[in-house]
This record gives structure tokens, sequence and C-alpha cells, in this order.
């Protein structure tokens, strides 16, 4: 990334009809974390923008329940 090295230190994702849907907790060197929202499709990251239907958000919901970290970084959002 152009603001420093970074790796994937949490990530949670499910499958659905055209994508594999996922975020990623990332790490940076610099201690800074952050969230990505993303897709795979055939094992492969895709660049465009994640767009995931109701269905499908609520079971992404559901996955990160089990993911401490990512699920510790949402809350933050309250």
């Amino acid at each position: 990334m152009p603001w420093g090295k970074g790796r994937v230190i949490d990530e949670v994702s499910i499958s659905s009809q055209y994508h594999e849907p996922t975020i990623q907790l990332l790490e940076f060197d610099n201690g800074d974390k952050l969230l990505r929202f993303c897709s795979y499709s055939h094992g492969r990251f895709n660049r465009s923008p994640l767009m995931i239907d109701e269905k499908d958000l609520r079971l992404l919901g559901k996955a990160i329940v089990k993911r401490k970290e990512i699920r510790k970084f949402i809350s933050k959002l309250n």
C-alpha cells in the first residue's frame, strides 16, 4: 500500500452466488489498523468495489461474530 507494508491479521468471508465477499483487518508496520472490504472470485482478488445484497450481508454479519479482532474493530462504529 502507499502508506507502508502491512499484513492481514484477521479475515472473514462467505461464499455467494457470484463471488466471495471478504472483510480483512490489516495491520501496518507503524501499528495502524484498517478494514478492507473486498471480494474474491475463483480464488483471485477482485479490484472492484465490494457489492453485497441483504441476504449475503446477514451471512457475513453472522460470520463476523466468530472473528474476535474484526468484531472488536467494527464495534467502534457504535
